[in-house]
């Protein structure tokens, strides 16, 4: 397995790994609570944390703000406040394309009317929601999902497993397997990304958890199709390494290994 990428590149993303989370992330965190700040907040998070694919503080405020949870490096609509409901879970290195809808609640079709008048507590005609609320069905989306553009997200959806992808304009009404790609309108499966021994060992590898710079130790698999040898290969290079350790510890490790890169 050729090295893919320079000492230099590598170097990059180390810094850019390590200015992830500014000194200045709590203060940020807390002056969100201003509604006249929080485009400001959403600036300095891009130009302290190296933009929206790493800031952690935006992450921070999804979570605290709006009950999203973001996994690193995800991207797109998952970090725009209104989108997701509170509730949604999403994993790490998922790309999302815009004019995503997604709805966790229906209006009841078995009573009198549909109206919110009668489910909706903030219309002032109920005391209480009459219907489940947004976060008693709430969303889990895998790790390395790729959502097209004007994809729409429906109640019956509760999971999109890790791996997924879901073409533009589709509408997606049930639950999306691993490594699936589906699409249509109601969305339909058309075939897996892998064979399922492949799709084994990609679940096994876990790689969503790394970094980016351990991640980039990856190198062929990250540009070539994935093989059994390949993917089996790199699940032993990563035995050594602790993906729940601090972030300083997973970057002096890389750097050591990279070092005569």
């Amino acid at each position: 397995m050729k090295d893919r990428f320079s000492a230099e590149k590598i170097k990059w993303a180390e810094l850019k790994h390590e200015r992830s989370l500014s000194p200045f992330s709590n203060l940020i965190l807390r002056a969100y609570k201003s509604r006249v700040l929080r485009r400001i907040c959403f600036s300095l998070c891009d130009r302290l944390e190296g933009n929206f694919f790493y800031s952690q503080t935006r992450r921070k405020i999804m979570k605290q703000y709006y009950g999203v949870t973001v996994g690193r490096y995800s991207y797109g609509p998952c970090l725009d406040p209104g989108v997701f409901p509170s509730g949604s879970v999403i994993g790490a290195y998922c790309s999302f394309g815009s004019e995503l809808m997604v709805f966790r609640r229906n209006h009841p079709a078995e009573t009198l009317t549909q109206h919110p008048f009668f489910y909706n507590r903030f219309l002032n005609i109920v005391d209480q929601d009459t219907i489940p609320l947004d976060q008693d069905n709430p969303l889990t989306i895998g790790n390395d999902v790729w959502i097209g553009s004007r994809t729409t997200i429906l109640p019956g959806c509760k999971r999109i497993g890790d791996g997924a992808i879901i073409g533009a304009n589709s509408v997606v009404t049930k639950d999306v397997d691993d490594f699936a790609i589906v699409a249509g309108n109601p969305a339909k499966e058309f075939r897996r990304r892998f064979t399922p021994e492949v799709a084994e060992l990609v679940k096994k590898s876990e790689w969503w958890d790394l970094s980016l710079p351990d991640l980039m130790k990856a190198n062929d698999l990250l540009f070539d199709p994935v093989t059994k040898e390949g993917i089996s290969l790199f699940i032993q290079n990563m035995n050594g390494v602790d993906k729940n350790a601090a972030p300083e510890v997973v970057l002096q490790k890389a750097g050591s290994e990279n070092a005569g890169v």
